[in-house]
């Protein structure tokens, strides 16, 4: 087994992940911090490592990472048992997010959401996914239409079916996460009304929607914003997330209103606005 250690800025981790896992790459670790983002470690195996590209230095720091040090050779280890250790339940009420093998109690009166991540995005520990499913809690409603952009884990496009919305229409670039989101709607039995697409925001289709869902990055959003809008009924909301504080200033200027709901988790921040064009 091969480790490779790369400086990244937190908000470039997901691509890291997704493009190196079409590379062969087996596992992947947030380490440590660094300034100012975080170290993840990548694990291949030595075929997989001994057939990466001869540029592919090149093409991690294009995908916004930078080598640490030199490759290492390390002993086996069982990485999927210390993987699935590490994933333990989390509670972002009203929801109770656990991995398909952890079968304890389910506090309260929770909502119970099954998420086997595998090498997708959207887990519940990270701020910006907390972020989005504290806020769908308070503003989906019951039978609302909901498009999941970037779905990743499909996480919140369940989350929302859970709490009671009538359907979810995701999509993502990335076929393992199309995968992963698929198999996540099995477990949590919302299969029926979740469909997932691979691709971009073309492949929305031709109808509108109450709710549209997208925590992603701050240049995605803004190039998907105006795409987002246009399948967004007459009052019908837009929650983004996977933006910072500081780029506050950026995505107001994009939108065409004032927010309704703001809220902030660290250096995160989600931003959710009303579709002012007519009556909900």
């Amino acid at each position: 087994m091969f480790r490779v250690c790369l400086a990244c800025d937190e908000t470039d981790v997901e691509r890291l992940v997704a493009e190196l896992g079409e590379l062969g790459a087996e596992g992947f670790h947030e380490a440590s911090t660094v300034d100012p983002g975080v170290c993840l470690e990548v694990f291949f195996s030595p075929h997989a490592f001994e057939a990466l590209p001869d540029d592919w230095a090149v093409l991690v720091s294009q995908w916004g990472g930078t080598l640490q040090g030199v490759p290492a050779e390390i002993a086996d280890r069982n990485w999927n048992a210390e993987w699935e250790a590490s994933i333990t339940p989390i509670h972002v009420a009203p929801f109770h997010v656990r991995a398909s093998w952890h079968d304890g109690p389910i506090p309260g009166d929770a909502i119970d959401i099954i998420i086997d991540p595998k090498m997708s995005f959207g887990t519940g520990y990270h701020e910006t996914t907390r972020l989005m499913l504290r806020a769908l809690a308070k503003l989906v409603a019951t039978g609302d239409r909901v498009v999941d952009a970037g779905t990743g884990t499909g996480i919140l496009g369940i989350a929302a079916l859970r709490i009671g919305a009538a359907s979810c229409f995701a999509f993502d670039f990335d076929a393992l996460c199309v995968v992963n989101a698929r198999e996540n709607a099995v477990l949590n039995g919302v299969e029926d009304t979740f469909v997932v697409a691979e691709g971009d925001e073309r492949v929305l289709p031709d109808e509108m929607f109450d709710v549209v869902l997208a925590n992603i990055n701050r240049e995605a959003l803004l190039a998907m914003i105006p795409s987002l809008l246009a399948r967004l009924s007459p009052g019908g909301l837009l929650g983004l997330s996977g933006l910072l504080v500081s780029d506050k200033s950026a995505v107001r200027a994009a939108l065409p209103s004032t927010s309704i709901y703001e809220d902030t988790e660290g250096e995160w921040w989600t931003v959710w606005i009303r579709n002012e064009t007519g009556d909900h």
